[in-house]
């Protein structure tokens, strides 16, 4: 598998929150407020929540790790390709960093950067493979180079992406949590898979055009009803808003796959790394509610998922809390 190509809710909110880090504080110094560890945290916690909570329930040993290693992730990820040139610079700036600190001959040229300054730490912990950071890095890259811009041409180009990064990143969680082992990373692929098919989906909802071109044209889904919806909201256009709900289906039936896969094999990856298994908790939870409203994005308890300042949106983090709390405890998602 490593050798192959992809390898009033505030209140109660924080009482929980304190509750995770009870340990990791009773433990451990609490790090400087400029430090690498806390900016990495800050940066996840203000970019990518859910993954933030995750982080939460790693080891306290090794979150500092996690956290550096989704700092690149979410940095990486936000560079867009309409940022034309800058953009590909700005990647480059990343992918030499990442040799630089395997390479002992060399100066970094991120000396002072929080995140490049944790993963230099974590590769000294936990020994990381270079190949899949950079794996990461030039699959973005490759994305740039077509000015894609996070579309994709087919179903198994969104698959490929998916398995180059998302999952990739859960190889190198798991060597965080001391695990290397086949089984796991099978298991692993599939939920770094399903959970950015169900990224895409969540998307369509914000407004991004997230339905691969292949799927656009079976269910003829006009591209600019994901742009501006508000024909398909007010119930002008019931067959555009049907024409999304088909392909979305499609897409929802293949991360369901993947995700049952990787529940069907769960008991293989060892207790160390159970851990780095908890997207699957988001996916699954998603596509539930997905379901629930016959694959509709559109429809309002799916969307306020997204929106923190609806009362669904904060019952939604509020869930996503004790079901990952559930699942780490549990070992089973």
């Amino acid at each position: 598998m490593r050798s192959a190509a992809f390898r009033c809710i505030k209140p109660q909110r924080a009482s929980i929150q304190a509750t995770l880090q009870l340990r990791h504080l009773s433990t451990d110094p609490t790090p400087a407020p400029n430090s690498p560890q806390i900016l990495n945290k800050n940066l996840v916690q203000s970019r990518d929540y859910e993954a933030y909570v995750i982080g939460l329930l790693h080891p306290p040993q090794i979150q500092p790790a996690y956290y550096a290693l989704r700092a690149f992730h979410v940095e990486i990820a936000s560079i867009q390709a309409k940022e034309s040139n800058v953009a590909g610079m700005r990647m480059k700036w990343w992918y030499d960093a990442i040799q630089n600190l395997y390479d002992s001959g060399k100066s970094s040229v991120a000396k002072g950067n929080p995140t490049i300054m944790g993963l230099e730490q974590a590769i000294q912990s936990h020994n990381l493979t270079q190949r899949f950071l950079e794996r990461m890095v030039e699959t973005r890259m490759g994305d740039l180079e077509k000015g894609s811009n996070g579309r994709f041409d087919t179903v198994q180009d969104m698959i490929l992406f998916f398995e180059r990064t998302n999952s990739t990143f859960l190889f190198l969680d798991l060597e965080c949590c001391g695990v290397i082992d086949e089984e796991a990373d099978k298991v692993a692929n599939c939920i770094g898979v399903a959970s950015g098919i169900v990224n895409m989906i969540r998307s369509i909802g914000c407004g991004h055009v997230g339905i691969p071109r292949d799927l656009i044209e079976k269910y003829n889904v006009n591209a600019d009803d994901i742009n501006d919806p508000r024909k398909l909201l007010d119930g002008e256009d019931g067959e555009g808003r049907e024409a999304i709900k088909n392909a979305v289906k499609d897409m929802a039936t293949i991360a369901g796959k993947y995700l049952s896969h990787a529940r069907l094999y769960q008991g293989d990856v060892p207790k160390e790394g159970r851990s780095a298994l908890l997207p699957a908790v988001s996916a699954l939870r998603y596509l539930e509610r997905l379901q629930s409203v016959d694959y509709d994005v559109l429809e309002e308890t799916v969307r306020d998922v997204e929106n923190t300042d609806s009362l669904n949106g904060r019952f939604w983090r509020l869930g996503h809390m004790i079901y990952l709390g559930r699942a780490r405890m549990t070992g089973v998602f």
